[in-house]
């Protein structure tokens, strides 16, 4: 399975690397999500070539599961854009397709994780793209590209070399010892935290990181069969899914 799951996606990548070098009638040249993936050779890297980027949003913070940041799919990878705004959902909703002018934008590396912002002015590698600046990169478009579905694939062929990108698992079950939990626990303080509930599909284990600003952190998890759509991110070194919009369907 794994190795099907690879060909299609190599198959994926080079039909959009092949469509990367268009260039549109003001001279940008469009890429790929996979191609700034290859540019990110540093911790930090400035785009300094007129270059634009298409794909669509497939996490925000509808739901509270991400902050101040949106998860970019376009069919091959996954890439997180950092936005130093709250309520991205009301000004770039869910599922809409964007377009991102990369010029004067740093890229951002950690590990496997590859992030776009600006110049960074502290410890981190890029920083968060200001909210008065928002729409000089970042406009909605409704043309380009048909809205990618996530990827089916199950708990056996995800790893490290898929962070960020957006996926279906299906015949997913939370493990007995963590029935009747919530998504999120409490520490001392009472205060919500990041949590990890495990799920399996009888052979393998996930683990769900919710994070406390999630809407339905206090919500039970459900225990029945499911299928579970996200993003695939790694916490405390261990790779992990979170979900995008609490999609999250029981199995008939």
């Amino acid at each position: 399975m794994r190795g099907i799951v690879r060909v299609c996606s190599c198959l994926i990548v080079a039909l959009v690397a092949a469509c990367s070098d268009v260039v549109d009638s003001h001279g940008s040249r469009e890429i790929s999500v996979a191609d700034i993936y290859s540019m990110a050779t540093a911790r930090t890297t400035p785009i300094k070539e007129d270059l634009i980027l298409r794909g669509y949003i497939s996490a925000n913070d509808i739901k509270g599961e991400f902050q101040r940041c949106f998860i970019l799919s376009d069919g091959t990878c996954g890439l997180k854009v950092e936005v130093d705004m709250a309520d991205i959902e009301s000004v770039l909703p869910f599922g809409a397709m964007v377009t991102i002018s990369c010029s004067g934008l740093y890229i951002g590396r950690e590990g496997s994780s590859v992030t776009l912002g600006v110049k960074p002015t502290d410890i981190y590698c890029v920083d968060r793209i200001p909210e008065d600046r928002l729409f000089k990169y970042i406009t909605i478009s409704d043309s380009g590209c048909t809205k990618p579905a996530p990827a089916v694939v199950s708990i056996s062929d995800i790893d490290e070399g898929d962070i960020l990108r957006y996926v279906s698992v299906e015949n997913l079950m939370l493990v007995d010892e963590e029935r009747r939990l919530s998504w999120c626990d409490k520490d001392a303080e009472g205060n919500h935290i990041l949590t990890l509930r495990h799920f399996t599909d009888g052979e393998n284990n996930i683990a769900i990181a919710t994070a406390p600003t999630a809407v339905y952190c206090e919500e039970e998890v459900p225990w029945y069969s499911v299928t579970c759509v996200g993003v695939v991110d790694i916490y405390d070194g261990e790779v992990v899914l979170r979900l995008s919009n609490h999609q999250i369907s029981p199995i008939n």
